[in-house]
Parts: structure tokens; C-alpha cells; sequence
């Protein structure tokens, strides 16, 4: 395991930066589960899904208003094929472990301690959040959280879904 991430992180630092923003492929990425136990998320085992991958950690204020708004958008969605992938950025477990005790969640949560992930989509903010379509495109970027990020959020996934696959 250790030397597939090694290879991913590897590979992913001798890209050259760039901004991966709507209209853009998403970048192939292997995550590993926040809770250590839990198997490895990738990015292309998600397509056919419309997925939201949102990057957060414990000392981002904005993120105590995107997670609650995330995890009801999820579980309204998540019947019609819609995933969440929170992507944590705390520079131990425990710390995001304190924040999820608070705000918890039931999306799909991972960590980025090798910043393999934040490199890929190349984040400039937190939260930074990557609305995926079915086939794996980037359709929408949203940098930071606002209740009108969430409004306009919902109304995205929901065009989505409608989308054929």
C-alpha cells in the first residue's frame, strides 16, 4: 500500500501545477479512509456517481457551515447516485476526529496527510469543494462556503442527476 501511494504522490508532484477547474477531468487519486481501517477511495471508482469532493479541516471556520449542508445534501441525494468525498487537510486524525465528534457526518471521509489530493486538484482554499459528473468531468468549483454556496450547490447536483449517465 505504502508504495502505490508512493507512486501516486510521486507521479502526481512531477505534474506540473494547474488549477483544475469546470470542464477539466478530475484527477485520478487513491485516498486512504479517515479511520485508517477503512479501504482506499478512488476517484475513478466513483464514476457513474456524481460526486462532491470537499476539502476541509478542523481549523477551517467556513467548514462548521459546509459540513452540515454537505452531509443533508448527501443523504437527500445520495439515492440517486450522489457521493460525497470529504477530503481532510488536519495534520493529525485526532484532529479531525475532535471536529467530526462535534459535527458529525455520513459521507465518505479521508485523509491527505501526503497532500497527494490537494496537489491533484491543486487547492487554493479551504473548503474547496470539486462538483464531478457521472463520467468523471469537473462541472463546477466552488472556493469557500457561504449558505448561498449551499443554495446554489443544491441546484447543481440536482442538474446533474438528471443528466444521463
Amino acid at each position: 500500500m505504502r508504495g502505490r501511494l508512493a507512486a501516486i504522490v510521486f507521479g502526481l508532484a512531477s505534474l506540473p501545477a494547474l488549477a483544475i477547474e469546470a470542464g477539466m477531468p478530475a484527477p485520478s487519486l487513491s485516498m486512504q479512509a479517515l479511520d485508517e481501517a477503512g479501504a482506499a477511495v478512488t476517484t475513478s471508482g466513483l464514476k457513474g456517481s456524481v460526486v462532491y469532493v470537499d476539502f476541509w479541516a478542523s481549523w477551517c471556520v467556513p467548514c462548521r457551515l459546509s459540513m452540515p449542508a454537505l452531509d443533508e445534501l448527501y443523504r437527500k441525494n445520495k439515492s440517486r447516485g450522489f457521493a460525497v468525498v470529504g477530503v481532510n487537510k488536519d495534520a493529525t486524525p485526532a484532529d479531525a476526529r475532535r471536529f467530526l465528534a462535534k459535527v458529525p457526518v455520513s459521507f465518505t471521509l479521508v485523509r491527505d496527510g501526503e497532500d497527494a489530493a490537494a496537489k491533484g486538484f491543486d487547492v487554493k482554499a479551504m473548503p474547496s469543494g470539486y462538483l464531478i459528473d457521472r463520467k468523471g468531468v469537473v462541472r463546477v468549483v466552488h472556493r469557500g462556503f457561504t449558505p448561498e454556496t449551499g443554495a446554489a450547490l443544491e441546484k447543481e447536483i440536482d442538474s446533474l442527476l438528471k443528466e444521463p449517465s
